[in-house]
């Protein structure tokens, strides 16, 4: 068998097993088996296949036929330019993420030296590494309250930042984060608890507690609003990510607890992904 029907085989299991992007995934899949990059791959596509990448393909696929995604078959996830270790511990980190980067790159990049920043629920870490990574003067820290994801946002700050650690605390939000910021960032869960319960049944593998937010999805985020006033620094920013239909909500809730400043950026759909407010 030639490489390029060894893809075209994968791209039809892929798509008889109903994935949504069937080529994409045999492509990345068959490249990961093989070891090359997807432009070497789709360059040998008239190669024989060797029978070690052959089996190894065959696995991966059946763990995608299964439903566990790309990110987690090959363990590692692109994120602000950089190569996550993911697995069924965290949350694979979503593009629209980044926008949560960005927003507090915009915010810090002056005069960074000497401004510390706070990653709530940081997962896989990716956040608060992205911005140690892209500002090394910021004072970087992050906390999450599940064991397994810390070990592996942990895992992460050491392949990713050899220059400079972030500050890893086991706190159920901001609870046992000692000290004050200038920046408080957080992506914690915020589907609905009925939303979740429904991606469960059709075994969906990403953790329960990295995705649900309560019977509207907003107990997190209400929760973090409602502590950051006391880890925040006089002039401080709160920036969250959220659902766009959440956002009417947190904007209440944020001006209920004193904030002012308080702003949506859209992701690239441009939905409203973003809320930023001011202590």
């Amino acid at each position: 068998m030639t490489v390029g029907g060894a893809l075209n085989q994968g791209k039809q299991r892929l798509f008889f097993a109903e994935v949504d992007t069937p080529m994409l995934d045999a492509t990345v899949l068959l490249s990961e088996a093989l070891e090359v990059s997807k432009e070497r791959l789709l360059a040998s596509l008239p190669d024989p296949l060797e029978a070690e990448g052959w089996r190894r393909y065959c696995g991966f696929l059946d763990l995608r036929c299964a439903g566990l995604p790309v990110s987690y078959i090959r363990r590692k996830k692109e994120f602000f330019s950089l190569e996550y270790y993911v697995d069924p511990r965290v949350l694979v980190p979503r593009p629209d993420t980044e926008l949560l980067v960005e927003q507090a790159i915009a915010l810090l990049s002056d005069g960074a030296k000497g401004r510390r920043v706070h990653d709530a629920c940081t997962g896989s870490g990716c956040v608060a590494i992205a911005l140690k990574h892209t500002l090394p003067e910021l004072e970087v820290s992050a906390s999450e309250l599940s064991r397994e994801a810390l070990r592996v946002a942990e895992m992460n700050a050491r392949r990713l930042l050899p220059a400079g650690r972030i500050r890893l605390y086991r706190s159920d939000l901001l609870a046992r984060v000692p000290g004050r910021y200038d920046l408080i960032t957080a992506n914690p869960p915020y589907l609905s608890d009925g939303e979740v319960e429904k991606m469960k049944k059709v075994g969906w593998p990403e953790p329960a507690l990295a995705l649900s937010g309560g019977s509207d999805g907003t107990d997190l985020l209400r929760r973090l609003i409602r502590q950051a006033p006391r880890k925040l620094r006089a002039g401080g920013h709160l920036l969250l990510e959220a659902d766009p239909a959440q956002m009417p909500a947190l904007r209440r809730e944020l001006a209920e607890r004193g904030f002012g400043g308080i702003a949506v950026a859209a992701d690239l759909g441009g939905r409203d992904r973003v809320i930023l407010a001011q202590r």
